[in-house]
């Protein structure tokens, strides 16, 4: 599966990617493993985004949480140590997150028109790489009317830039790890 299958048409994209010298089963596992103690950027963004959710008392991580874990759409597709897929339904710009969102597959993700929501598309991939394993993410957004798109839209000029920088973070964490466990010792 990939961002084609589910979000193929999009209002914003975003990419971000970078050779990792180590082997890609090494970076998918180190990945798999990042926590969010180990994102400094991300949690102090994340945090700034969650207060009215944290005063709501909804949310439940800690710090020991996998980055994978609290991706705010669910996983539809892992293929390691290929690829992970994540997509859904959201109304981010709301500041309790909105309304529950339906649970979607693939297909439903695709077809979904249910206006006043964007259709949200992310995934990791890791293909073989010149002295490594290139790592990429990509997330896509489409909004399901133009109503929803305008209000994403201002979201988006405050939370673009967030997001993408929590994408470097992300990265530049599993670089920094995979190419220490397979630097030679000194």
């Amino acid at each position: 599966m990939n961002l084609d299958d589910i979000v193929p048409v999009a209002d914003h994209v975003t990419r971000q990617s970078r050779v990792v010298e180590a082997p890609r089963r090494v970076v998918w596992e180190e990945l798999q493993a990042l926590k969010l103690r180990s994102l400094p950027v991300s949690l102090l963004l994340g945090a700034m985004r969650a207060v009215p959710v944290l005063l709501t008392g909804k949310w439940r991580g800690h710090l020991d949480t996998r980055f994978l874990d609290v991706i705010p759409v669910p996983e539809l597709s892992s293929e390691p140590p290929t690829a992970v897929v994540f997509g859904g339904v959201l109304q981010a710009w709301r500041l309790t997150g909105g309304e529950r969102p339906p649970q979607l597959d693939a297909d439903g993700l695709r077809e979904f028109a249910e206006p006043g929501w964007v259709r949200i598309g992310m995934e990791f991939r890791l293909t073989p790489a010149v002295g490594g394993t290139h790592l990429s993410s990509e997330t896509r957004v489409a909004a399901t009317d133009p109503a929803t798109l305008k209000r994403f839209n201002r979201y988006w000029i405050v939370v673009g830039p967030g997001s993408s920088a929590i994408r470097w973070e992300v990265l530049t964490a599993v670089e920094l790890r995979a190419e220490a466990r397979v630097r030679p010792p000194r």
